[in-house]
């Protein structure tokens, strides 16, 4: 082992100070120097003169960023892809669970105080349909008694004011049958029956409390409500689109729902009909509201359901109508393994010139991005902004080693715009 030292130290101490050290100018320190570097094809050398490689001996080469033989090419595993113009059209899928839209429940009470003498069959069992008009309850009302006394009284008296004014009462109670069944000479009724004045079913979660207000005994005031009705035919479907995905969709738009057992569902409607104007920052997604109508029959409230939404973009980069094509942009399309990216800067590697013996020139072309789309094949494409045209070709499968060699040969790449810095390897004084 001391003899192998000796002879390096040996070594060492005859070889030139030019090819053991590079010369850095003290004004440029941490800076390109913009000269021509030279490497080592065996040992890991870069350096900015001719000659051999100080630690094996072998012929140091230019390093040129962006030339490639075919040879190079091969040996890559090199491959280009070509810049095509069309329009930015996603398909965006999501998942939920179908639940009643409650913007149609519609809430059952009487207009009358009184105690509750019998509950109607209608009401009685799970997600039970009431119909428009079914009977819900038979109140006794003390009040109702005295109003009926009243009419009969002004009838016989043929006061029309009073008449008038006792007639708008009954119809405030919704009971404007009880007045009729009077003027036609009926006696007074002790017992009325409160009707649902609209239909719909009622809800599973609320059977206990539907059981307790109507129970038979029990005083009831007005407006307390009894029963909460929602439409069976009409449902909503909540989902969350990653935000990415939820700028493509718009208000209005159709969508398509399809479920596991029954397949796509041609005969629902559906519509988005709310947007989230705020992202939810924890996971990242706006919510999306889709009304279902034509449910019955199709779906229950907890059927789980995909929603599947195709989506544009217009000229503008904004949401546009993806029934009408006229409406749509048309961008030029990129490849998604063709853009290096650091997240705030992106490039590709766009062909120069193409030589007569296969050699490809390559040049760096910093780009600005769109929105990332993929198609029903899965291509993943980026749209671009700037920097790129239809008909470029660039690299896709190697554009990460052609930029490793821009970076080794001092010039432009993705993390250095304006060169690279002094070599990684060497020493300097």
């Amino acid at each position: 082992m001391a003899v192998g030292f000796v002879a390096g130290a040996a070594l060492i101490g005859v070889l030139p100070a030019h090819l053991l050290f590079v010369a850095r100018d003290p004004g440029t320190t941490g800076r390109a120097t913009g000269g021509t570097r030279y490497a080592c094809p065996m040992m890991d050398f870069i350096g900015y003169q001719p000659g051999t490689c100080p630690v094996c001996g072998m012929d140091l080469h230019p390093v040129t960023a962006g030339d490639l033989q075919r040879e190079q090419q091969k040996r890559m595993g090199l491959e280009l892809a070509k810049v095509t113009e069309g329009p930015a059209v996603v398909t965006v899928r999501a998942y939920g669970a179908a639940e009643y839209d409650h913007r149609f429940t519609q809430v059952v009470i009487p207009r009358i105080a009184g105690r509750i003498v019998k509950r109607h069959e209608a009401t009685y069992g799970c997600c039970q349909i009431i119909a428009a008009g079914a009977p819900v309850i038979d109140l006794y009302s003390p009040e109702l008694i005295a109003a009926q006394g009243e009419y009969q009284a002004a009838l016989r008296l043929g006061d029309t004011n009073l008449i008038r004014n006792l007639r708008q009462r009954f119809s405030r109670w919704n009971l404007t049958e009880v007045a009729d069944a009077l003027e036609k000479g009926g006696g007074i009724a002790e017992v009325v029956t409160i009707h649902s004045p609209v239909g719909g079913q009622v809800l599973l979660e609320e059977m206990a409390a539907v059981d307790e207000a109507l129970e038979v005994g029990r005083e009831i005031m007005p407006g307390e409500p009894l029963l909460r009705l929602v439409d069976p035919d009409k449902l909503v479907l909540v989902v969350h689109v990653p935000e990415a995905r939820a700028r493509f969709l718009r208000e209005g738009q159709p969508v398509e729902i399809e479920s596991d057992d029954l397949g796509v569902l041609p005969g629902l409607e559906a519509t988005i009909g709310r947007l989230a104007a705020e992202i939810d920052p924890e996971i990242r997604t706006r919510e999306v509201r889709i009304w279902l109508e034509g449910a019955r029959d199709v779906l229950q409230p907890g059927s789980l359901v995909s929603a599947r939404m195709r989506g544009a973009l217009g000229p503008d980069l904004r949401p546009a109508d993806p029934e009408d094509e006229s409406t749509w942009g048309r961008f030029p399309l990129v490849p998604k393994e063709a853009i290096l990216s650091t997240g705030v800067r992106h490039v590709a590697w766009r062909v120069r010139e193409r030589g007569s013996n296969g050699l490809l020139q390559f040049a760096i072309a910093p780009v600005a991005l769109g929105p990332r789309i993929e198609d029903e094949n899965g291509n993943d494409r980026y749209v671009v902004r700037a920097g790129l045209a239809p008909g470029d070709e660039v690299a896709a499968q190697g554009a990460f080693l052609i930029d490793s060699q821009a970076q080794l040969a001092g010039t432009e790449s993705l993390l250095y715009p304006t060169g690279a810095n002094a070599p990684a390897s060497g020493h300097a004084h």
